[in-house]
Parts: C-alpha cells; sequence; structure tokens
C-alpha cells in the first residue's frame, strides 16, 4: 500500500461515546467524515490524502479523501460538515489488536493526549517529531505503519 500522502490524523468519537465511530465501514468503504464546526480545518486535507482515525486509544481506520472541499449537510447542528473518505485500511472490531494501540502505532505514549475533533499534520506535532526526527522521521514511520497494516492482513 502507497502511503506517501499519508499526512494527518483525526481523533473521532461516536456521539454516543460506548459505540465505535464508523464501525460499519469496511476496506473500501465510502463515507462521510465528519467535522464540528470548523470548515477551515476540514479543508486542509487536499484531494487523495490519507487520514490515520484515532479512538479509544486505537487507531482504527486509514482513509483517503476523495473530495476536493468540505460539504456541509442540510441540516443545522453538530457534525454537520463533511468529507468524502474511503476507508483503506479498518481495525478488527471484534479483536481489538494491540498492534493497533494509538501508542504503538505512533511510538509514543503522548498520542493518547491528542484530542478534540480536527485533522492534526502528523509531520508538524511536536511529540511527533520528538520522537520520529530521531528514528528515521516520517519515512520510517510510515514504513513502521505499513508493517502494522501488513500484520491485520495476516488474521
Amino acid at each position: 500500500m502507497d502511503l506517501t500522502n499519508l499526512k494527518w490524523t483525526k481523533n473521532i468519537k461516536h456521539p454516543d461515546g460506548d459505540l465505535w465511530a464508523y464501525q460499519n465501514f469496511n476496506i473500501e468503504s465510502l463515507f462521510k467524515l465528519n467535522w464540528k464546526n470548523n470548515t477551515s480545518n476540514a479543508d486542509q486535507p487536499k484531494k487523495d490524502d490519507l487520514i490515520l482515525l484515532r479512538q479509544k486509544g486505537y487507531v482504527t481506520h486509514l482513509v483517503k479523501v476523495l473530495d476536493y472541499k468540505h460539504e456541509r449537510e442540510t441540516w443545522e447542528g453538530d457534525y454537520n460538515i463533511y468529507r468524502i473518505v474511503e476507508a483503506l485500511w479498518v481495525i478488527n472490531f471484534e479483536y481489538l489488536p494491540t498492534f493497533a494501540k494509538a501508542d504503538n502505532v505512533f511510538g509514543y505514549p503522548e498520542v493518547l493526549y491528542y484530542q478534540g475533533g480536527n485533522v492534526m499534520e502528523i509531520a508538524t506535532l511536536p511529540t511527533f517529531k520528538e520522537y520520529w526526527d530521531s528514528n528515521g522521521g516520517c519515512d520510517a514511520f510510515k514504513k513502521h505503519f505499513h508493517k502494522i497494516i501488513s500484520l491485520s492482513f495476516s488474521f
């Protein structure tokens, strides 16, 4: 899998905090990735950029942005801003693998403190730079994540 455009991470949360967000979408599924009241942040990822979605301490999805800018649902309220994405990788929600824990994926525990629902550029996160700049940089991170993806396909 080509991870050249892996640039972003986003913390997500199901409105019912006990459920997993976007759990019903499998690989190759298209869906609306929602934002809460931040159109400028929703427009930061470019078409074909990849986003790692995190929730409940796990990296649960790798998605590809398919559109050029945000859209808005016709109803008013929270989370009515969205981008169309395709799921390229999804964890098995029945068997939560330890290799998909966010601190294992990113290599450092501070990732668990990335809060909010805005997309964050991975390479500019201070904690990411602190860990990965001395461990091979973004390319090494992408290779590391590629190994994780490979593990999940071996089940």
